[in-house]
């Protein structure tokens, strides 16, 4: 059986070669307004590919559909994301639900 559990709110860059330090330091301070100021946002992880690394996937746990929506909205929000846009050959949003976890 399926359990719907936490929602998720994703973000996958493609960073241009030479601007990764730059584009760290701007999810940096967007994540840190975010846990600050966005109802809702839990905490926020960055990652990076291992084989290419100017691929990073950013992610974090939101008490709802409606507060990652509200987030996004927000003008601050789309500031940010043409900042990082400027720093980045591709990005992509997206929205998962916990189906299953494994704890040890």
């Amino acid at each position: 059986m399926i359990r719907e559990g936490v929602i998720f709110a994703f973000g996958y860059f493609s960073v241009k070669a030479g601007r990764e330090e730059q584009f760290l330091e701007k999810w940096q301070q967007f994540a840190q307004w975010t846990l600050n100021h966005a109802k809702g946002a839990r905490w926020m992880y960055m990652v990076r590919d291992n084989d290419d690394p100017q691929l990073f996937v950013a992610y974090g746990p939101w008490e709802s559909l409606e507060s990652i929506a509200e987030w996004r909205q927000s003008s601050k929000f789309r500031a940010a994301v043409a900042e990082l846009a400027a720093l980045c050959d591709r990005i992509d949003e997206g929205t998962m639900t916990e189906v299953n976890h494994v704890k040890q």
